[in-house]
């Protein structure tokens, strides 16, 4: 468990969890005990998210780390207080948090109590970097994107594989939100095989929420749950941000996808970063006729033309880079663009207990180039879905 924890970055640390969680039986598990509410860091920061154009919606930004910069827990219950003015939509995820100016997480309930549905429910924790469903239970299995021991987060991807990550904004419909991991060659390449099966990328740290922002106070209380339901928190952790501007920055333009020289290859064509930010990120996603997909990412900070050859994709056991698309797939590719460096901030590279984070995290995302790849198309061909057009 420690080993794939500390691989990992985003779900990892010191294993303080809760007796029992939702659907669990009644079983205390084991527990490490250390002085938390002493030894952890918690910084939090609030912003904006254009969404696509279409809406500007509130964004946050966390992270919950150990000295050695692995989060702070295994488990914990995440509280966001907004200020006056401040509503939850009333979507039907929102739970009991609907109507009301908080953003919720579900304590660990006594065995054989239905659990309250809230935002975060009983899964969501404050991690390494971002918010994520990621709570510990008890069976012992490691949390992490793509684990088979989640279940499947709906996007507007199509795919199956995506587990124990949220797809945002939280409270939109699953066929509108999308993953954001990072994946190489923003990030070490884990797709060599000595990874844990499945694993699908770092967290972004970022997570967007389809409520309308409000200028003010916010405040995030993280309790990392004792060794009991009903026992006393073994850590009470807070910290505040505030927004100072609801106004959201500039549209991002969609980027182009373009078939390349190479079986399996493409390149993607992004616009300079809009005014107002300072650094940029392309998400490529491969999602195969089973629906698994495969991740990528980009600092594309100065736009430009990012490549993925014929050998970029998953390796085999002699260590030979695989094609990263197969005729028929389906690629989507997204970029966002933000006023603080995203990737800097991200594990694995950065394993500071205290990053250096924005005084507000504003983001704009664009809209998503969704399209099926056509292994038969002329290298210099712009993949669109149901049809092509050559440059």
């Amino acid at each position: 468990m420690r080993a794939i924890s500390r691989l990992l970055g985003s779900a990892a640390g010191i294993a303080i969890l809760a007796a029992c969680t939702s659907g669990q039986s009644a079983i205390e598990p084991p527990f490490t005990g250390a002085n938390i509410q002493q030894q952890s860091s918690l910084q939090f920061r609030v912003g904006t998210v254009n969404w696509q154009g279409a809406a500007t919606y509130l964004n946050t930004v966390v992270t919950f780390r150990q000295p050695n910069g692995l989060s702070g827990t295994l488990y914990n219950t995440p509280l966001i207080t907004g200020p006056a003015g401040f509503v939850v939509p009333g979507a039907a995820s929102a739970g009991t948090d609907a109507g009301t100016n908080h953003i919720s997480g579900t304590p660990p309930t006594q065995p054989g109590t239905t659990a309250v549905v809230t935002t975060f429910n009983q899964s969501g924790g404050a991690f390494a970097y971002g918010f994520a469903p990621e709570n510990s239970n008890t069976i012992g299995t490691a949390n992490y994107p793509g684990s088979t021991a989640g279940a499947p987060t709906g996007n507007a991807l199509g795919a199956g594989n995506i587990t124990f990550s949220y797809t945002q904004p939280l409270y939109l419909g699953a066929g509108t939100r999308l993953p954001f991991l990072l994946g190489p060659p923003a990030v070490p390449d884990f797709h060599d095989g000595t990874f844990p099966a499945g694993f699908l990328g770092y967290p972004s740290g970022f997570t967007a929420f389809a409520a309308a922002p409000v200028a003010g106070t916010y405040q995030l209380t993280v309790t990392v749950p004792g060794g009991s339901p009903g026992a006393a928190p073994a850590a009470v952790k807070t910290a505040t941000s505030t927004l100072a501007s609801a106004a959201g920055l500039p549209l991002i333009t969609t980027p182009v996808v373009i078939r390349t020289l190479g079986g399996g290859a493409a390149s993607f064509t992004v616009a300079p970063r809009p005014v107002g930010t300072t650094n940029q990120v392309l998400y490529v996603a491969d999602v195969n006729a089973g629906g698994t997909a495969t991740f990528y990412s980009f600092d594309a900070t100065a736009g430009g033309t990012f490549a993925l050859s014929a050998t970029s994709g998953p390796k085999n056991a002699q260590g030979v880079g695989s094609p990263p698309f197969a005729d028929g797939d389906e690629i989507a590719a997204y970029v966002v663009a933000s006023d603080y460096n995203i990737l800097a901030m991200a594990p694995p590279g950065n394993l500071q207990p205290n990053p250096s984070v924005p005084a507000q995290a504003d983001i704009t995302v664009s809209t998503p180039n969704i399209t099926g790849y056509d292994i038969t198309a002329p290298a210099g061909t712009i993949l669109s879905k149901g049809r092509a057009t050559t440059r």
